[in-house]
C-alpha cells in the first residue's frame, strides 16, 4: 500500500512540474486578474451606495438621490459583492470580467453594469 502512495506521489508531483511551464502564460495572469477582481469587489462592493446617492442627486435632486440612489447602490452592492465572490471562489477558472466597471471607484460617473461584453 505505501509503495502505491509513493508511486502516486512521483506521478503527480512530475505531472504539476510538466504542466506548469505551459500554464505559466496567460493561465496565470488572467486567474490572478480575476482573484483580485474578486477579493475588491466582495470587499468593496458597499461603495455602490454613496456612489449612486451622488450620480444620483446630480442627475435629479437631493431627494431623489437619497431614495432612489439608496435602493439603487443597496441593489449594486448586492450584484458587484456576489459577482465578487464567486469570482473569489473560481479564480482558478479564468473569465471574463462581468461586472463593469471593473471596480466600484472607477468610472464613477457610468452606469453599473452586468455581463460578459
Amino acid at each position: 500500500m505505501k509503495l502505491y502512495k509513493i508511486t502516486g506521489a512521483t506521478i503527480f508531483t512530475i505531472a504539476m512540474f510538466a504542466v506548469t511551464p505551459a500554464m505559466a502564460g496567460d493561465y496565470a495572469t488572467d486567474s490572478g486578474s480575476k482573484f483580485t477582481r474578486g477579493l475588491a469587489n466582495s470587499v468593496t462592493g458597499w461603495g455602490e451606495i454613496p456612489k449612486n446617492i451622488i450620480n444620483e442627486s446630480s442627475d435629479s435632486n437631493v431627494l431623489v438621490g437619497l431614495t432612489y440612489g439608496t435602493v439603487k447602490g443597496v441593489v449594486h452592492t448586492v450584484g458587484r459583492t456576489a459577482v465578487g465572490a464567486f469570482d473569489l471562489v473560481t479564480f482558478f477558472v479564468p473569465t471574463e470580467e462581468v461586472v463593469h466597471s471593473t471596480y466600484v471607484w472607477k468610472q464613477k460617473r457610468d452606469e453599473t453594469t452586468y455581463g460578459v461584453n
